[in-house]
């Protein structure tokens, strides 16, 4: 089991009570938190118990998980030096190798409500289409940093019988060139391992860039 893995099952555990006592859940809603497959989360479990970090306690016909001594002080040692990292931090440095998506961001940046949001905020009109990267294993921690800041709020939207959801957008800076931004879906396909960028031009044009080569994303926070 990746460490970065284990750091987001154990956030998730801790919220769902995990850390006070032990406590009866809802499988199916901590993979929907997780954005997991079943058999995924029940791997990560027995991973996390077979390291110590979890310690499974029978509650009449349920189990019961608690988070132990080890995992807490994991989990106090990050928070710590995220709060650490956050006070006066205006900028978060990512690192990750793209890859090709499904073209789903590349439709909703097209329709013409988000495009105007997307003006707004960026100052342009992004290309129709996300550039997907998969952020490596410390920035995928680090990423959690993102959940403490707004960002530019983009509002969901009808059209028709079609809902589409809201999203988070923030500045940011592509291999110390490229201005562009970050997208962050209400609701998403992909984990919390991957960032979706747009761009005024095509970020593998312009940066050369194809399938699997590492990028620097660097996040304006305090705009």
């Amino acid at each position: 089991m990746r460490r970065y893995e284990l750091l987001v099952l154990l956030l998730e555990l801790a919220k769902q009570g995990c850390a006070r006592t032990p406590v009866s859940i809802d499988k199916m809603v901590l993979a929907s938190n997780l954005e997991l497959s079943a058999w995924t989360l029940n791997r990560w479990l027995r991973d996390a118990v077979k390291a110590g970090y979890v310690e499974v306690v029978s509650k009449g016909r349920n189990r019961g998980y608690f988070l132990t001594e080890k995992s807490l002080s994991d989990l106090s040692a990050l928070l710590t030096e995220l709060e650490h990292s956050i006070r006066g931090v205006s900028r978060l440095t990512l690192t990750g190798k793209i890859f090709r998506g499904l073209g789903e961001g590349g439709f909703y940046v097209s329709l013409n409500e988000y495009k105007e949001w997307f003006k707004t905020f960026l100052g342009f009109e992004p290309y129709p289409g996300t550039l997907n990267v998969r952020l490596n294993p410390e920035s995928t921690v680090k990423r959690k940093m993102l959940d403490c800041y707004d960002g530019f709020r983009i509002p969901s939207m009808e059209r028709g019988d079609d809902r589409y959801c809201s999203a988070r957008l923030f500045k940011a800076v592509i291999n110390d060139t490229v201005e562009g931004g970050i997208v962050i879906p209400e609701k998403t396909v992909y984990g919390p391992d991957v960032l979706e960028v747009v761009a005024k031009t095509c970020l593998r044009e312009t940066l050369g860039l194809k399938d699997g080569d590492e990028v620097k994303i660097e996040i304006l926070l305090n705009l």
